[in-house]
């Protein structure tokens, strides 16, 4: 993949944004008029020394080194019925580009949960999930807040803008990773005190978590895959 195929990318990108929308409509709500922006973006990190950047005819990846791990996150093709052909090629080159330039085999794949056929793929690949993110949308009750941390009892988080290419709508509250004792009415309370229109929890699959998760209008937005690709022809 060359600098050339940004624009390329960000318009798969794009794409892919307004797929998952139909998911989770605040978490990955598109900002308009942003694809321009994005490719100069995508541009820097398809030639940067951390990263590996490949593409096929029907879609790319890019991953990078971080800390001990590589990461994936744009990574898109059209038509979603090519992840077992094309997606699996590019990460299985991906993961082994990455391991020989920076020493890093195992990585870590986030995609929307509802995107199954990629997930199906990330499954076949032996990656499991390590991590969801569960999200709930709020009405603010009073103005956004100045960005930064807070915390408060059974939690602490930051507020702040969501990435540039999505608008939720105002700020968001991200606590940190979900614990034994994190208080989610307390998220919420504190999150909507400050204006924000959606609260991120990140946890660890836990089946006891879920219920109660989903029983006060929590869903979870993406997963975050982890392992080291291997074929499932070997």
């Amino acid at each position: 993949m060359s600098a050339v195929d940004a624009q390329w990318a960000a318009e798969l990108m794009e794409k892919r944004r307004r797929d998952y929308a139909r998911y989770s409509p605040v978490f990955w709500r598109p900002a308009e008029g942003v694809v321009d922006l994005h490719a100069q973006f995508l541009r820097g990190r398809i030639t940067a020394e951390t990263t590996v950047a490949l593409r096929t005819e029907h879609g790319f990846i890019i991953g990078e080194r971080r800390g001990s791990k590589g990461f994936v996150d744009d990574f898109a093709l059209e038509p979603p019925g090519e992840w077992d052909s094309d997606g699996a090629a590019l990460l299985l080159a991906a993961a082994e580009r990455l391991a020989a330039a920076h020493a890093v085999a195992t990585l870590v794949v986030v995609t929307a949960q509802a995107d199954l056929a990629k997930s199906g793929m990330l499954a076949r690949l032996s990656l499991t999930v390590a991590e969801q993110w569960w999200v709930r949308e709020l009405q603010p009750l009073g103005p956004a807040a100045a960005p930064g941390r807070f915390s408060g009892p059974g939690f602490s988080g930051t507020l702040g803008p969501a990435p540039g290419v999505y608008d939720p709508g105002g700020p968001v509250f991200q606590n940190d990773r979900a614990g034994e004792h994190t208080d989610v009415d307390a998220i919420e309370r504190a999150a909507a005190a400050r204006g924000a229109v959606l609260a991120v929890l990140p946890a660890a699959p836990d089946p006891a978590l879920a219920p109660e998760l989903s029983r006060r209008g929590w869903h979870v937005a993406s997963d975050w895959y982890l392992g080291i690709p291997e074929s499932p022809m070997r």
